[in-house]
């Protein structure tokens, strides 16, 4: 009999123990929840009612910011051990810092970090730092009592570059005009204070309505790429693209960079710089023309030598404006390429080139109308074609002045 008591002692220890434990091991899940996931289907502290969680549900901020977050968390009344944290094992949660705490923001009921006096009530206002790299982010904040209570709530965090974006410099080809089917390499310097992480180049032959896509290599220090070869007077504009590891994109200008296959580079659109003074210069060359043309029309015998003055000083004149062209810069001299007097796809540079060329043969004429005039041959008058052509060329003049300050 004393034996069967013994044993029933025993076995009441045994179940005493056991007990014990799992009080123990309940405990030691009271004040936060499972970090398996969903606080609703987390096998513990599922059950939100008593439990609301206040704070912004989006945030804007740039890689690497820090940025404040207002927390306001409300329990369970007399239940206490309320507690706040971003489970570290919830990838993106690991992704953020937060400046002062714990790797996973932890905050109890009661803490020094806990603004608000009252009891079952948590009020926080986090520092958090984001990632460097730009995206979206879900924060997933949890709050949780004794068993049953807890909460959760996801917090869309965009982060946003923000920034000049790369630099694109030193743009070259090579070489400058290609031969009909000839490739053409193109480098550039890219540079950003993030790291490069695309490149491209971009090609058109029909003025940018469509681009072909070439990436770009980094050798040595310059980023280089190909474009293919054409035939000869396609017209091919190109741009390159480049991309930063926070996603700013910088696009170079297309029309910096342009050429003709088989032909002088494109000029820029920009004035020469000063048109050489055709308003004071040209003006008074055609006014002395073609009041001595007239007067020696009206009284040949009595203007003969008075015409002659008048067109020598036209003729001086526009040999200084000429002369007053060698002060231009290069692309000025580019519409001197006859094919342009053929090809209105550019309208200035097809009024230039005609321009250009009218100009030199009045020039001409006027030289040996000049030459006639001083020997005598007054049978062969060549100074009214030169007068005429020197008309055309102060209207076409007049055109090039307005149309390059446009």
């Amino acid at each position: 009999m004393v034996t069967d008591v013994k044993k029933q002692v025993r076995v009441g220890l045994v179940l005493a123990a056991v007990g014990f434990v799992i009080i123990l091991a309940a405990g030691s899940v009271v004040g936060f929840p499972s970090q398996s996931g969903n606080c609703a289907s987390s096998g513990c502290h599922d059950d939100p009612s008593g439990i609301t969680i206040t704070t912004d549900t989006t945030v804007n901020t740039e890689p690497g910011a820090t940025f404040e977050l207002t927390v306001d968390v409300v329990g369970r009344s007399g239940q206490n051990s309320l507690l706040l944290k971003f489970p570290s094992n919830l990838e993106d949660n690991s992704l953020f810092t937060y400046v002062g705490l714990s790797a996973e923001g932890e905050v109890s009921d009661g803490d020094p970090a806990d603004l608000d006096p009252d009891t079952d009530e948590v009020s926080v206002q986090y520092s958090i730092t984001a990632p460097g790299g730009a995206g979206s982010y879900t924060l997933t904040l949890f709050a949780a009592q004794h068993t049953p209570n807890g909460n959760s709530i996801d917090i869309l965090v965009s982060v946003v570059p923000t920034g000049p974006g790369p630099l694109i410099t030193d743009v070259n080809r090579t070489p400058s005009i290609p031969e009909a089917e000839e490739t053409i390499t193109i480098t550039a310097n890219i540079s950003s204070q993030y790291a490069i992480t695309e490149a491209t180049l971009q090609y058109s032959t029909d003025n940018g309505t469509n681009w072909a896509n070439v990436s770009m290599f980094l050798v040595g220090d310059l980023y280089e790429a190909e474009i293919p070869g054409f035939a000869d007077d396609t017209y091919v504009t190109y741009r390159i693209v480049a991309v930063d590891e926070n996603g700013i994109e910088s696009i170079s200008e297309a029309a910096e960079y342009a050429y003709r296959v088989g032909d002088f580079p494109i000029p820029p659109q920009e004035p020469p710089p000063q048109l050489h003074y055709g308003y004071y210069l040209g003006a008074p060359a055609i006014f002395l023309a073609y009041l001595g043309t007239a007067l020696e029309y009206y009284d040949e015998e009595k203007f003969t030598r008075l015409h002659g003055l008048m067109l020598t000083a036209a003729y001086i004149l526009t040999s200084i404006n000429i002369l007053l062209l060698f002060q231009e810069s290069p692309s000025a001299w580019t519409a001197l390429n006859p094919m342009y007097m053929l090809d209105m796809s550019n309208i200035l540079l097809f009024v230039h080139s005609w321009h250009i060329w009218i100009g030199i043969l009045s020039m001409i004429l006027g030289t040996l109308a000049l030459i006639t005039h001083l020997a005598g041959w007054k049978t062969c008058n060549l100074g009214l074609p030169a007068v005429l052509l020197w008309t055309i060329l102060g209207i076409s003049g007049i055109y090039l002045n307005i149309a390059f300050r446009m």
